[in-house]
């Protein structure tokens, strides 16, 4: 079963706002076997619409439309497609006494404006909206295709889909179930991952597809199965990444959406250990990661952005003659800093981050992307040499999530045990 989704707006175009709704239904339709084929994000014109309808019908069962649906001159959707079904608006009476006790109750004016979001093209059957004024809208062509219209507004959208669309979908036609689930891993290159995983690759079932799908917190190996019942398809996966969790055991950090920071707090809470975090390049995004999560107050005690030298100095208790003689970018500066977090805050580990995030600022023997990372434990301090790129909020994002994944390495005592690019 194939279906497209067109999301309606100049505002998509011009890179206003984000087309978050193809996302949502994506994921939606996934999980019911429907295939999404195609998305696309078109302007409020009316001739556009139409012809985007008479191109996307030729190749999908199912459309579905996103915005265009609002008051005002400019949401064009509803007329448009009551020119191109060739049927007169009329008024959907549910529709308008609902809005108009809703306006009532915001103390909003129920005016014309507002009376005409209850008009639809007869040949529709409307979806009540509960959360906001304008209906969505099911159209069924001559050819048994289905053509749906909904608000843009996400949280509307959003409750349509899961409480009238996917539902009608699933009586009007036989769908099966796509089973995805998705592990994270960090620690190796994409390159390096593939030939590690090859052979079990080579060996999945002809049911599983595999995806990979890297970004700066690692990368996550995506297992599909299309078209099955559930439950097999759900065993397949789980059976494949049970062999796959015994071949890279140390490099895989969760399913779904774990991160390391995760993997960290879990570790850090068995351990009854606590922990104190001092940055200079990566400015608090690893103590923002540590402190999104319920629970840090049990083992965070504190965090020192110390983007100064003289802070370095002051607050941490760096020498002025290891900067001096190192550079404030040095394995020397980066231990000093974890140990001085660690003795002032009293905590059992210390992160530390000292680097050139760019994009200026390098030099031939420091260029751009250099970050050196320490770790400070009651057993001693570690220090690593990062070289990253030139893309200065790549760079921040890689150095904090290789500074919790050598933490957890440590935590773990595998530092000794994992191949020398496994903080990566």
């Amino acid at each position: 079963m194939n279906a497209t989704i067109v999301t309606i707006g100049d505002e998509l175009l011009i890179g206003q706002v984000v087309d978050t709704n193809s996302c949502f239904i994506g994921r939606k339709f996934g999980d019911c076997g429907i295939r999404i084929i195609e998305r696309c994000s078109i302007g409020d014109d009316a001739t556009t619409i139409i012809n985007t309808l008479d191109r996307v019908l030729k190749q999908s069962e199912i459309v579905i439309l996103t915005g265009g649906l609002g008051p005002t001159k400019d949401d064009l959707t509803k007329h448009t497609l009551a020119r191109y079904f060739g049927c007169e608006l009329v008024r959907d009476q549910a529709t308008y006494e609902f809005v108009e006790q809703m306006l009532a109750r915001r103390g909003i004016e129920f005016n014309a404006l507002n009376q005409a979001q209850a008009l639809v093209p007869k040949c529709c059957k409307v979806l009540p909206n509960r959360n906001g004024t304008a209906p969505g809208m099911w159209f069924d062509t001559a050819d048994g295709k289905v053509i749906v219209s909904l608000p843009g507004v996400p949280f509307e959208m959003e409750e349509l889909i899961t409480g009238e669309v996917i539902p009608r979908l699933a009586q009007r036609f036989d769908l099966h179930s796509n089973v995805h689930k998705t592990i994270i891993t960090f620690g190796m290159a994409e390159s390096v991952l593939a030939a590690t995983i090859e052979e079990w690759e080579s060996a999945l079932p002809k049911e599983l597809h595999l995806a990979y799908l890297p970004n700066a917190k690692g990368i996550r190996l995506r297992l599909s199965c299309y078209n099955v019942e559930r439950e097999y398809g759900e065993k397949l996966i789980d059976k494949a990444f049970g062999e796959l969790e015994s071949i890279i055991p140390d490099y895989i950090m969760g399913y779904e959406d774990a991160s390391v920071a995760e993997e960290v707090a879990k570790l850090l809470q068995s351990k009854g250990a606590t922990l104190a975090i001092a940055e200079s390049c990566t400015g608090g995004r690893i103590a923002n990661q540590i402190t999104s999560m319920a629970g840090a107050s049990e083992y965070f005690l504190c965090g020192v952005v110390s983007y100064s030298n003289q802070a370095k100095q002051d607050i941490l208790g760096v020498k002025a003659e290891t900067i001096n003689a190192y550079g404030a970018v040095s394995s020397q500066v980066a231990q000093q800093m974890a140990e001085g977090v660690r003795r002032i805050a009293g905590s059992d580990y210390a992160i530390a981050t000292t680097g050139i995030a760019g994009p200026g600022g390098g030099s031939e023997l420091k260029p751009v992307g250099t970050v050196w990372i320490a770790v400070a434990s009651p057993s001693g301090t570690i220090t690593r040499r990062m070289n990253y790129g030139r893309i200065r909020i790549q760079n921040i994002e890689r150095a904090s999530t290789t500074a919790l994944n050598l933490l957890r390495l440590v935590l773990l005592d595998k530092l000794d045990t994992v191949t020398s690019d496994a903080i990566l």
